[in-house]
């Protein structure tokens, strides 16, 4: 998988990407990341990325312009059909376990973050005139962020880890919280570790009895 991320602040993931398993998929070549910055598609020599609001409004407007030239650029640098752009924005559409699932399916995700008062919504039209079928606009939740940085990472994080190979222990996603086999409404059972008791709280006895029928009956009993 390549994920493709359009920032104006593009030093915002550097941490990100050099981190745990995100840093470890690159090394084994099983996630490519690239940032883009789209003040390089500015046609004016200061590079302005943003203006003000026609209408009138309190904060500065991403064109949209830059924005579509950085991410056809992404598109036609090669060959591929088997891509998604993810718009993190406010959104009737939240983004769930299930929007992981489909995303970690592609070849190439284009990840575009808005900043400020957002992005001048002809970007948005124009690729979902173009692309209809591979355009997402999702949200995190009913709440405002500094801009899709973010909440990108937050998706990121959701779609690589299902990426085959990131995480060893790929059955564990079967039993995890929200996981697919159990219509995604599930709430993992507690898990526990040495020692025994910590502050007077003990590890439920059925896990130390080596019943393994035992145990599994118990997870499901505990499973929300």
């Amino acid at each position: 998988m390549h994920i493709h991320i359009v920032s104006i602040f593009p030093d915002v993931f550097t941490s990100f990407l050099q981190t745990s398993l995100i840093a470890k998929a690159q090394e084994k070549g099983l996630i490519q990341f690239s940032c883009i910055n789209p003040r390089d598609f500015c046609q004016d020599k200061h590079q302005q990325i943003d203006d003000t609001v026609y209408g009138g409004g309190a904060w500065m407007l991403i064109k949209a312009e830059p924005i579509i030239d950085a991410v056809n650029n992404i598109i036609k640098q090669a060959q591929w059909n088997n891509r998604a752009i993810v718009f993190p924005s406010p959104s009737k559409t939240t983004f769930v376990q299930k929007h992981a699932h489909v995303l970690a399916k592609y070849d190439h995700l284009i990840f575009v973050c808005g900043r400020y008062e957002g992005i001048d919504h002809r970007w948005e039209q124009y690729f979902m005139d173009t692309y209809p079928d591979q355009f997402f606009k999702l949200s995190l939740g009913q709440f405002i962020t500094l801009g899709g940085e973010t909440p990108s990472m937050v998706m990121i994080e959701a779609i690589s880890r299902l990426v085959p190979g990131v995480i060893k222990e790929s059955g564990s996603r079967e039993e995890e919280s929200y996981s697919i086999k159990h219509g995604g409404t599930n709430i993992e059972a507690p898990n526990y570790t040495k020692p025994e008791t910590v502050h007077g709280y003990s590890v439920p006895e059925v896990l130390l009895s080596g019943d393994q029928k035992k145990i599994e009956e118990w997870r499901k009993e505990e499973m929300q």
